[in-house]
């Protein structure tokens, strides 16, 4: 059986936070038999193109690398780089643990669309912002450098923190996304419980356990803040991760029906034409990789 590369987190050649910025260029050096391919990651990463022009993919859309332009991919997205690299960028990666070290940084990152918007990907212009978030990955790598300590953690962490905080006034500058609820906290914890065990199929009951609420906390809160439903969620969740499979896997249907927790492959089937309009196998044919 064939399986996904799953890109490991790499850590500084100094340091073990987990957070870790390089260029572009020397990453594929370093690994260009992993990432000239398709392949899942496992972390989120920032890249930041500074100077020329190449080619990039994430998940289904493949796009023009430009200057000036910074790009998000969350976990469990499919990337991929391509020869030549004729350009210049950094690429940052950190955690969700390393990040979300209080309330305010966990609803952030279970809110904002610059990682949470799977039909649109998050890639634009920064703008006159570039020397400043230039400036501030440097600040990471120079800090980096230096010995691990709690100080140094935090002053990571607001670093990567005000580089998030620059891009989400860009992306959606009317997003008053620092206003902290219970509601959106319980939200963001539900959505990172959900894309850590998407491959299970749990039930809502497993997450209310886990987050100590009951099911209509969790409903009301959803409804108050996503407009769906939590089902609706783990749905969509699980409908993205079904279709990575067949695109970027080389396992048959069936492997791929029961890896993703389903015991009879007819069920997989109906359950991905109801929610897509096309059998698994059709939907592998518009996305054939050569």
């Amino acid at each position: 059986m064939n399986k996904l590369i799953t890109e490991p987190f790499l850590f500084s050649d100094h340091n073990q936070q987990f957070i870790n910025t390089k260029e572009i260029k020397d990453l594929v050096e370093l690994r260009p038999n992993e990432l000239l391919q398709p392949h899942k990651v496992s972390f989120f990463a920032i890249h930041l193109f500074y100077k020329g022009k190449g080619k990039h993919s994430v998940d289904f859309t493949t796009f023009d690398i430009e200057e000036n332009n910074i790009l998000f991919i969350s976990p469990n997205q499919i990337a991929q780089f391509y020869h030549p690299i004729e350009y210049n960028g950094k690429v940052l990666i950190f955690t969700e643990e390393f990040f979300c070290r209080n309330k305010v940084q966990t609803q952030f990152l279970g809110q904002t669309n610059l990682f949470n918007d799977p039909l649109q990907l998050s890639y634009f212009n920064v703008g006159n912002k570039l020397n400043e978030l230039l400036s501030i990955f440097n600040f990471i790598n120079e800090g980096l450098n230096r010995p691990h300590n709690e100080i140094q953690t935090s002053i990571l962490n607001n670093y990567l923190f005000n580089i998030l905080l620059i891009a989400e006034e860009l992306y959606q500058p009317q997003n008053k996304m620092l206003i902290t609820t219970p509601d959106k906290v319980l939200v963001s914890k539900f959505k990172s419980l959900v894309n850590k065990n998407i491959n299970y199929q749990l039930p809502l009951q497993f997450y209310t356990d886990q987050l100590h609420v009951s099911l209509r906390t969790l409903e009301q809160a959803f409804n108050k803040n996503e407009k769906i439903t939590p089902k609706k969620f783990v749905t969509d969740s699980l409908v993205m991760e079904i279709k990575r499979n067949l695109v970027f896997r080389e396992n048959t249907i069936s492997e791929i029906a029961f890896s993703l927790g389903f015991k009879e492959i007819s069920n997989f089937t109906k359950f991905f034409k109801l929610k897509t309009g096309l059998t698994p196998s059709q939907f592998q044919k518009m996305f054939q990789i050569n």
